[in-house]
């Protein structure tokens, strides 16, 4: 089935928000536990918001502007 263009997901699963902006499951989790990026529990799961997710790139692309 195709997903649905027409709803933006909120939230993500941390390995599927580590796909979302490039990084491995294992650097998704360093980066989470470092508070680089957001994250919240929801029961025993952990998830980031779409909102800390373009938070965190654009973080990211102001430090390479920066840097350059």
């Amino acid at each position: 089935m195709a997903p649905n263009t027409t709803t933006t997901q909120l939230a993500y699963g941390i390995e599927q928000a580590a796909e979302l902006i490039g990084k491995s499951r294992s650097a998704m989790f360093v980066a989470v536990a470092g508070g680089e990026i957001q994250s919240y529990k929801d029961g025993r799961r952990r998830m980031v918001s779409a909102r800390a997710l373009a938070e965190y790139v654009a973080r990211k692309e102001r430090e390479g502007r920066a840097a350059a």
